[in-house]
């Protein structure tokens, strides 16, 4: 019979051995994603990713400075309101009829 610690260790090591050669094989044959591209689609993909980073860096700026104008605008203490007089209910609905001079019923 097989001595059952002696076999789990043959086990592992021939497991570890396979492992380790195939992450040689595999370091050796991985390039990027990016490198593996033509030229002319690596480009386009570049320019994508710096559009969108000069995208979002302008969005901060504007709200930046969108923050600072409401601050100020917070800032500024309110206008003082004076009473003012509004006689509108005073006003006649109709406006009187001015005379009217020389026309055929002037004396």
């Amino acid at each position: 019979m097989v001595d059952r610690p002696s076999a789990i260790a043959s086990f592992v090591s021939a497991a570890a051995g396979r492992s380790l050669l195939a992450v040689e094989q595999v370091d050796q044959k991985a390039e990027p994603l990016l490198m593996r591209l033509q030229p002319v689609t690596r480009a386009k993909i570049l320019m994508a990713l710096l559009a969108l980073v000069l995208v979002g860096i302008a969005l901060v700026a504007l709200v930046w400075i969108g923050a600072r104008h409401l601050r100020r605008i917070a800032k500024t203490p309110l206008r003082s309101t004076r009473p003012h007089d509004d006689d509108w209910y005073r006003k006649p609905l109709i406006p009187p009829d001015p005379p009217s001079s020389g026309g055929p019923d002037a004396e």
